[in-house]
């Protein structure tokens, strides 16, 4: 009687996990996870275009910005614009 109970509630909760990743599979699909999360999405005119992590604290971000890019440190709690870029596009 032990064993049918625990292989009903291990089955029962692969299902509830595969519910969960199949759910986040047709959000990100559908494009909602950024609209969520705010982002403008392909049409917007802020975008990052590439982030280098050059330590745990520190990182490079390639932002564009309408036709400019910019190349940006970010460490901890200070920002830095390193270099500006016209765009090729």
């Amino acid at each position: 009687m032990a064993w049918e109970e625990y292989s009903r509630f291990f089955l029962g909760l692969a299902f509830v996990i595969a519910l969960m990743y199949g759910l986040a599979y047709v959000v990100k699909k559908l494009g909602l996870d950024k609209k969520l999360r705010g982002a403008t999405g392909v049409g917007g005119r802020l975008a990052v275009s590439d982030v280098l992590y050059l330590d745990p604290k520190r990182k490079l971000m390639l932002v564009r910005a309408d036709a400019r890019e910019y190349v940006i440190l970010v460490s901890g709690e200070q920002v830095t614009v390193i270099d500006k870029l016209e765009g090729s596009a």
